[in-house]
């Protein structure tokens, strides 16, 4: 692990030794818990951004039971959307151990070669772009790079998933960089590097216990000012209520009281006749 660090150190890269919870959309992040990224290396600032590292998490598999995962991944940002899809290696195992739903995805036929290492799935509609993306160089060059990988594509995100610590030296480093180099020049553009990269992994940072009691505090006193602003807004609307009803009754009360005086008035004068 010291060279694969000392090599990215030498990129001008930053590492982290570990970060918990990671925001990012892969499926391994969003929907595990404990989930921990260790040896991270963070690009951003590269020609060919990206994060790369170890992921390990506990996933669901019922409502009962969960089961552990970890993996090598490598995370690459995108300048716009892509259509959903999921490429899954054979024997690789990592999105389908944390639990990827392919329900509602198609099964797409890909290049002969490739279609006993690979299985490539995509939402209707999205097949085109899906192999647009996934051609047989691509294919071919995440079976040389990685013997064997899950990538996700969600949103504006590619994750490429293998097996867990193959990340370790300066090769390695290499075939990470051959895979965004790849991504950028033949199958989608990646955000220029002066663009800022909205992901907290950008500037990690894990707050203190007492910085969290402050945030819960703060948050506590927030929910009372807005109930307090909610029930003093009532308050108004209910007193503004209750001063026309009483306008209201004043002057029906009044209007009575000069028609009753009316009717005196013309009782009076009937009887003087």
């Amino acid at each position: 692990m010291a060279a694969w660090k000392a090599a990215a150190v030498a990129r001008g890269y930053s590492y982290q030794s570990h970060i918990r919870g990671p925001l990012l959309r892969g499926l391994l992040f969003r929907t595990g818990d404990s989930v921990v990224a260790t040896s991270l290396v963070s690009a951003l600032q590269a020609s060919t951004p990206f994060f790369a590292g170890s992921v390990n998490g506990r996933y669901k598999i019922d409502e009962q039971d969960s089961r552990s995962v970890s993996s090598s991944f490598v995370a690459i940002p995108l300048a716009r959307k892509v259509p959903n899809a999921v490429l899954l290696g054979e024997g690789v195992d990592v999105l389908r151990s944390a639990g990827i739903a392919l329900q509602s995805r198609q099964k797409l036929s890909i290049d002969d070669h490739f279609e006993g290492p690979f299985t490539l799935y995509s939402h209707g509609g999205h097949e085109r772009e899906a192999l647009e993306i996934f051609t047989p160089e691509f294919l071919g060059l995440l079976t040389e790079t990685t013997d064997g990988c899950d990538v996700e594509l969600i949103d504006t995100w590619m994750f490429v998933y293998s097996r867990p610590g193959r990340f370790g030296s300066e090769e390695a480093l290499q075939n990470v960089e051959r895979i965004t180099k790849h991504v950028k020049l033949n199958v989608l553009p990646y955000i220029e590097p002066e663009t800022p990269v909205g992901s907290p992994l950008a500037e990690p940072y894990e707050a203190p216990t007492e910085d969290a009691d402050a945030a819960a505090r703060l948050a506590a006193r927030e929910e009372r000012e807005a109930r307090a602003g909610a029930i003093a807004t009532g308050r108004r609307t209910l007193d503004a209520r209750n001063r026309e009803i009483g306008r209201l009754v004043g002057v029906g009360i009044g209007s009575f009281l000069l028609g009753a005086a009316a009717w005196w008035a013309l009782g009076e004068t009937l009887l003087s006749v």
